[in-house]
């Protein structure tokens, strides 16, 4: 075993060929390096590491630790050893891709001035750095259009609507024309050289992509808490254990209230805020909530000045869940019905009263959620995983994903769409049903009380969407029993995670497509975490402690308690490891 550009890339020798395994963003350094008997060169894709981390190379050289940011960094020399020869790599530039395929790119990006460096820039200069140039009267738009292709209405952003004519659902079109009047590398180069800033609002994973989420928007009207960003842990150990050697989650917990939603309210509020000072007649904003929309929601508002109320299923979410919206001050209403009840409630008043509607149902909320699909992208070096594994309620989170990859494609970025796995819990499976029915029938079920409540949902809003995504990229659907989503939660959590029920049945889902090969050992795949491990404590607990009556607690981690005596502690420990 040789090691290539560090830790980062292992290599193995066979009959002259290195053959490297890469390593996306914010996991250490990145490289492609291919050499063919007696050719005895490397060619290297954009290398990137983590900006905390100066690593050491294969030859014991030092790398230095990026300056730019979390996303993207070059070591500054890098060696490889193969056929018993050192063979040099020169890191190429940033934003050089186009370069690997000897395709001549016109940049209509600001370039710092000679010498001068990037760091010694002014704010507006930064800020120039960060956006294309105009090419005379071109402008990016969206609007909203009927999902349904039988209805061709359209509406302007600025419109407080929600249903097309024919009562089916909208969803945001951008104007695709203006947007590819910039070619791939170019978009590439943007999107790489705005990330993890600080200029505002590009410093934020949602607005880095300003122009594919909502363009129209002032960047002074955009409420944000730099959300996005979130790393890409790569799961080594547990991957190990399922026979998998390219095994990812994408921390969408780790976020400003602890779940994905962060990246859609900051899409919705921003439009709602650029509404009202343009004299939109909105009192407030309002959702129906299994707990972390409502949590998205108030903060957001809170940031914005704007009031916000939420409906709660009373008894049905976490207290962690429920404290975030009551701490930030939205009007929270508890009731004795499930999240649907809500959900047909919220949706009287909105229609009846100034009260915007903040669900899914709503499509700008899809806007932003749909750049972890970006984020993901961006984070392997513009490659699409093979798999992705979304956790399903609502599922509008599923179909935005699929439009971020299928846009990267449609664009020029990508050239495929991963398959996409939707994990249902089986208290609360619609989708999974009419899955197992070829997508000939769908009937809303009666959810039943589920540990992974934030999809507790029988009569999802964003199913005909979840279906197109899915049949557009040859995906399927799994569900999970409640000791299953549990058990794959507890058994990760083993590995250095900690995972929220919701990942547990994504997790869940994947066990069980490895166990009958549908996804394969060496299939790069990618698990979407939708929300922290701390905002659902109480289960977690209970679940060590054994007293979930249906659960089996098979990963269940006994806490020692005995007397303050140094010989108890010994034989204690002895009952566990070897002393």
């Amino acid at each position: 075993m040789v090691v290539c550009s560090g830790a980062a890339a292992k290599v193995r020798k066979k009959k002259g060929e290195c053959v490297t395994r890469r390593l996306p963003v914010g996991v250490g350094v990145s490289t492609a390096c291919e050499t063919r008997g007696a050719r005895k060169s490397c060619g290297l894709r954009a290398k990137r590491c983590d900006s905390r981390l100066g690593r050491k190379g294969g030859s014991g050289k030092r790398v230095a630790p990026c300056k730019m940011s979390a996303f993207v960094c070059s070591p500054l020399t890098s060696e490889c050893a193969t056929n018993h020869a050192a063979v040099s790599m020169r890191p190429r530039a940033r934003g050089a891709l186009a370069q690997q395929k000897d395709v001549k790119v016109n940049m209509t990006l600001s370039e710092p001035k000679a010498g001068q460096s990037y760091w010694k820039l002014s704010d507006d200069e930064k800020r120039s750095w960060m956006q294309f140039q105009r090419r005379g009267e071109q402008v990016f738009n969206a609007k909203y259009k009927a999902f349904d292709e039988d209805d061709n209405s359209e509406y302007a952003l600025t419109d407080i609507v929600y249903r097309a004519e024919k009562g089916g659902l909208l969803e945001v079109q951008h104007d695709m024309e203006a947007l590819a009047s910039r070619s791939p590398e170019e978009w590439k180069e943007l999107f790489d050289r705005r990330s993890a800033r600080t200029v505002w609002p590009y410093g934020s994973g949602v607005w880095s992509k300003k122009e594919w989420v909502l363009p129209s928007i002032p960047d002074d009207d955009v409420v944000s808490m730099f959300e996005g960003n979130s790393n890409l842990f790569w799961a080594e150990r547990f991957g190990r254990e399922l026979g998998m050697s390219d095994l990812w989650v994408k921390q969408c917990g780790n976020s400003h209230t602890g779940s994905f939603k962060d990246l859609g309210m900051t899409a919705l509020v921003s439009q709602v805020n650029h509404m009202r000072r343009n004299g939109a007649n909105i009192s407030a904003v309002g959702c129906a909530s299994t707990g972390d929309t409502s949590a998205a929601l108030a903060a957001y508002c809170a940031a914005a000045g704007i009031p916000s109320v939420v409906f709660l299923p009373a008894d049905k979410i976490s207290t962690a869940q429920l404290v975030q919206p009551i701490s930030n001050g939205s009007i929270v209403i508890s009731m004795d019905t499930d999240f649907d009840g809500c959900m047909k409630l919220i949706q009287e008043v909105v229609n009846d009263y100034p009260v915007y509607l903040a669900n899914s149902m709503n499509s700008l909320r899809l806007e932003g959620q749909k750049t972890v699909a970006l984020e993901i992208s961006q984070q392997f070096d513009w490659e699409v995983p093979d798999w992705v594994v979304i956790p399903g309620g609502n599922l509008g989170n599923v179909y935005a994903l699929y439009k971020g990859f299928q846009m990267m494609k449609d664009l020029g970025l990508t050239d495929r769409l991963p398959r996409l796995c939707v994990a249902q819990a089986h208290n609360a499976n619609p989708l999974y049903r009419a899955y197992k029915n070829g997508y000939d029938t769908y009937a809303p079920v009666q959810a039943e009380r589920t540990l992974a409540s934030a999809i507790q949902i029988g009569d999802p809003v964003s199913i005909k969407r979840a279906i197109r995504a899915l049949k557009a990229s040859n995906g399927v659907v799994e569900e999970a029993t409640e000791d299953e989503l549990m058990d794959a939660a507890a058994r990760a959590d083993r590995t250095g995670m900690f995972n929220c029920p919701h990942t547990g049945v994504a997790l869940a889902a994947l066990v069980k497509l490895r166990e009958n090969g549908t996804i394969r050992p060496t299939d790069r795949t990618v698990v979407v975490s939708t929300a922290h491990g701390l905002k659902f404590t109480d289960s977690k607990v209970a679940y060590h402690e054994r007293k979930l009556h249906n659960c089996s607690s098979k990963y269940a981690n006994d806490v020692i308690r005995i007397p303050a005596s140094a010989d108890r502690i010994i034989d204690a420990l002895r009952t566990r490891i070897s002393l």
